[in-house]
């Protein structure tokens, strides 16, 4: 059969389905041209982020506490394991400084900040309390709240209160809130 009766053919057939029957073969084709390129690509996707996890996993598992002999270390040293992962009170002027830095990254100038030492009476954790006067635009803040949060994962964001003279202008009052947990008594 050569090229030109098959295309003879083919044109007759689809002219017998009609408009419903066109759209059902077009639709049957695409979904085997995904089945054959775009989910195979999909599926190795799949299969190196499972791996990923599984070594994600593994690692979290050896830093968590976990022993080297591979017994499941117990619930108390979990804890323990926990609670060391918080920064010591010494390092306070070092997370400052990181901060200040990821600050000056996004152009913006923190002036005078309020620093608060909060003790635990109970629990494990005491808490600094950092709160900044920022002046600059919408952005910039969010990328600098991401950068340190990012940063320091005892960081938390307790606030942020905005504040935009007119609809139209570009640059926003902003007063951001941090808190970093720190071990206790450190």
């Amino acid at each position: 059969m050569n090229a030109r009766l098959l295309r003879r053919h083919l044109s007759y057939r689809l002219h017998r389905l009609g408009w419903p029957g066109t759209a059902g073969f077009a639709l049957l084709l695409a979904a085997l041209t995904y089945g054959l390129v775009v989910f195979p690509a999909t599926a190795r996707r799949a299969d190196q982020l499972a791996q990923q996890l599984a070594a994600a996993r593994g690692q979290l598992q050896r830093t968590a506490g976990q022993p080297a002999n591979g017994q499941p270390a117990s619930p108390d040293e979990q804890l323990r394991a926990f609670y060391q992962a918080f920064p010591k009170g010494a390092t306070v002027p070092d997370w400052l400084g990181e901060i200040y830095s990821l600050a000056g990254q996004q152009q913006l100038a923190l002036e005078a900040g309020e620093y608060t030492l909060t003790r635990a009476p109970s629990g494990r954790l005491d808490r600094f309390r950092i709160a900044f006067p920022v002046k600059g635009s919408y952005p910039q803040i969010r990328r600098f709240i991401a950068a340190a949060l990012a940063t320091a994962p005892a960081l938390s964001l307790d606030g942020i209160y905005l504040k935009r003279d007119k609809v139209g202008d570009g640059t926003v009052d902003a007063r951001i809130v941090f808190l970093l947990y720190l071990e206790k008594g450190a």
